[in-house]
This record gives structure tokens, sequence and C-alpha cells, in this order.
């Protein structure tokens, strides 16, 4: 868990209750997007398991789960270097409605990578979908087709995402202050 500490110096952005009113939204429209199909479900790992845990039980329409895991981050600053350590199958893709469930949109770096490395694996479509995406005064490198809960542009934490590797539990998500 975060030590107090942190806790203290950070704003509460969205309590938990909100968060599960947007996954609940965000539900609504894909049962519409996806009615009468099947999708393939990627979560991000690891940040996008407690979204994706709370979304396919509001999901009504078939599926198959599978997942990517990439980092870009070390000692949570986001760098250059890109590490895929998982990704579905060619075999699993091809053809598919594909749905990728992200924790969180930043820069749009990561999310552009994952949607190249789909297109190689020629699906039937590709939709995008993340709980939260920061307000960055910059063009991003890709855009969501589904957003969750916009966020400052702060360091945030809890539901899903870390702080140094920890408060992926915290039910409520933060934005810690680092001017105190």
């Amino acid at each position: 868990m975060i030590d107090q500490a942190i806790l203290s110096r950070s704003q509460l952005i969205y309590t938990h209750e909100e968060i599960i009113s947007a996954i609940d939204l965000l539900a609504e429209k894909l049962n519409r997007q996806f009615k009468n199909k099947k999708a393939l479900i990627l979560p991000v790992l690891t940040g996008a398991i407690p979204f994706v845990g709370m979304l396919l039980p509001r999901l009504s329409f078939t599926i198959e789960v599978n997942y990517f895991h990439v980092s870009r981050y070390q000692n949570n600053v986001g760098t250059q270097q890109i590490n895929i350590t998982h990704q579905p199958s060619p075999e699993s893709v091809f053809n598919q409605e594909v749905l990728v469930v992200d924790d969180i949109l930043d820069e749009g770096i990561t999310l552009k990578l994952i949607n190249e490395h789909l297109m190689t694996m020629k699906p039937k479509s590709i939709t995008n979908v993340v709980l939260f995406e920061k307000q960055l005064d910059i063009k991003k490198e890709i855009s969501a087709h589904y957003v969750g809960l916009d966020v400052p542009d702060a360091y945030v934490f809890g539901f899903g995402l870390d702080f140094n590797g920890a408060g992926r539990n915290i039910p409520d998500l933060y934005a810690f202050n680092e001017e105190y």
C-alpha cells in the first residue's frame, strides 16, 4: 500500500464510485458497438487489470481474452524504450474485432505501438478504450475511441496505476503534488 506521507501530499481526483460509473458508461457504449459481434479483448498489463476486471462482467457480447504486456516506464519516468513481454499470436488476431483496453492514455506512444503491432496481424478492426486520459498540451500519437474520465497533467495513481510500484490496489484515483 502507499505510504501515508504520499497520500497526504496527494489530491483525490476520482472516487471509486465515480470510476465505476465511468466504467458502466463505457460498457454501455461498447455493448452497442459490438452487439451481435464477437471481440478479442486485449488489456494492456499491468495497469489495466482493475479496469478490465470491472469491465468484462458488464459486457453483453461474445468475447475472447488475451493480453499485451508492455512497459515504457522505468523509475516512474516514461522512456523511449518500449518493452513488449507478451502479445497475442497473429493467428488469434487475424480477421477479429479487437478491443484494446488500457488504463491511461498519456502521450499515446504505447497505444500507438500496440496498434501498429496489431495492424501487422490484420484484424478486422481495432477499437481503443482507456479508463483515464491525461489532459496534455501536446498533440498525442493516437487517440482512444472511448475514454472514461479525463485527468489533469499530473502524476496520477490508484485504480491500477502505480506510484513507484505500489498503490495499484487503491480503489480511488489520486494526483501526487510534487510541490509539497
